[in-house]
């Protein structure tokens, strides 16, 4: 449950520096009297350095003189001891537990008895329906154990609580998981460990997606529809079970830690268990991926026809420019004194032709008689030539996940409906059966145009 460290952190003598021991080894006068009452200076020494480190760590301990620091022994002898020549041996059992008996009640806390062990079973209790992460239960109690003044009792008899009461949720969770689940659902857990084609379905679940490619985004749909009616069980049964997000991650996370011979091996009540919640953060997680997937292909083409129409509008402002100095020459022939009235008008026209040839003056006076398009206009003409990539790789993406709009009657929510409508039979009872219960707020962009 613990490691070394920890263990030695929490369980060992107090390791002290030259302040601590200064501080935890100085002592008041009703302090001074509980040491001073032992009989033999060996008592006296004992009780010192079990006052000294029950300050520091409120434990008591089975220590000799192998244990004790001989930084700790040398500046108490040196203290209250001067002049005096006092070994450490052990100590009487009845010595032992009557100085911590006075230890304890001088600080006002008591030790441990099995009468405490109920409430510490409830606490321990409902600490696992928080975290079943055995170290954090441990600390808690600990700090349970504090707060209530109770000594705390040997690592032995906290590991054998807390493991009883691991194995005690753990039975609870087994026994609410089965009798929650139909047949149907069964066969849809037991479907995600037996499939032997290449690899099982669950390994093909737990593949992340590397890129938003188009055959990575199928493969990713796929997954949320194998996960739709898993994580609508889930969604409805876990909340039952009053365990919090950390143990459902938890939980979930066992997936990847145990290989699928292991889940097939453990019994069925645990290994839907971790299942479910496994399906209930991975459709979430899948869920996530197809909106960002959806945002980046949003983002790649806003930018891409932004610099197209950019492009278009700055091309026709040049030809504009270029063309505007000849255009206005030929207006002057009109208001020219040096041309005649009665000079033909064939004659004119070739010098207008001189000025700009026929098929130029022609297209420009075409585009003077015309409204020029606007930058808007023209972004609107490039996505609308990219109505395929719409339809190829966004469309799919939005179509399994439902929505949800902050604002009633939203148009991009009442948009994303028209989409599902637009989809062949096959293909949206398809869509249909993958849609997530995860929920989305849509918000509109201002000046992002969009062609779903």
């Amino acid at each position: 449950m613990l490691s070394q460290a920890e263990h030695t952190a929490l369980y060992g003598l107090p390791d002290f520096d030259d302040f601590q021991r200064a501080e935890f080894f100085a002592f008041t006068e009703v302090e001074r009297a509980v040491a001073d009452r032992r009989k033999w200076p060996v008592e006296r020494l004992h009780c010192l350095l079990q006052l000294g480190y029950f300050k520091a760590k409120h434990a008591f301990f089975n220590f000799d003189e192998s244990d004790i620091p001989a930084e700790d022994i040398e500046f108490l002898l040196k203290r209250y001891f001067p002049g005096d020549m006092v070994a450490l041996r052990p100590l009487r059992r009845s010595e032992r537990y009557a100085q911590r008996a006075e230890i304890a009640e001088l600080f006002r806390y008591r030790i441990w008895s099995e009468a405490d062990r109920p409430a510490l079973l409830e606490k321990a209790s409902l600490l696992a329906k928080r975290d079943v992460t055995p170290t954090f239960i441990l600390i808690e109690v600990l700090a349970f154990l504090k707060a209530q003044k109770i000594v705390r009792p040997g690592y032995t008899t906290l590991q054998t609580i807390i493991s009883n009461v691991l194995v005690a949720e753990r039975e609870r969770l087994a026994q609410l998981i089965e009798k929650s689940l139909d047949a149907g659902t069964r066969a849809a857990l037991r479907d995600l460990l037996v499939r032997e084609d290449t690899v099982s379905e669950l390994a093909a679940l737990k593949q992340d997606a590397k890129h938003f490619g188009y055959q990575m985004m199928v493969a990713e749909r796929q997954k949320h529809a194998t996960l739709a009616p898993l994580h609508k069980v889930a969604k409805a049964i876990l909340p039952q079970l009053g365990i919090s997000q950390q143990n459902t991650t938890y939980y979930a996370s066992l997936v990847h830690y145990y290989t699928i011979f292991d889940l097939r091996r453990m019994a069925a009540g645990q290994c839907h268990l971790y299942l479910l919640c496994y399906a209930w953060q991975r459709h979430r997680q899948i869920n996530d991926n197809l909106v960002d997937a959806f945002c980046h292909g949003m983002a790649q083409i806003e930018r891409e026809t932004k610099e197209t129409a950019e492009e278009a509008y700055a091309k026709a402002q040049e030809k504009r420019q270029r063309e505007a100095p000849r255009v206005g020459r030929v207006l002057l022939l009109y208001v020219d004194e040096a041309v005649d009235d009665a000079m033909p008008f064939g004659e004119v026209r070739k010098r207008a032709f001189a000025i700009m040839p026929k098929d130029d003056l022609l297209t420009a006076g075409n585009r003077l008689c015309e409204r020029s398009d606007s930058q808007i206009e023209l972004r609107w003409r490039a996505v609308d030539r990219m109505a395929g990539r719409f339809k190829r790789n966004l469309r799919p993406l939005v179509t399994p996940i439902d929505f949800s709009a902050e604002a009633a009657g939203s148009p991009w929510q009442a948009a994303l409906s028209w989409i599902r409508c637009l989809q062949p039979p096959a293909a949206a009872r398809a869509a249909s059966t993958c849609r997530s219960s995860g929920r989305y707020h849509t918000r509109a962009t201002a000046n992002a145009p969009s062609r779903l």
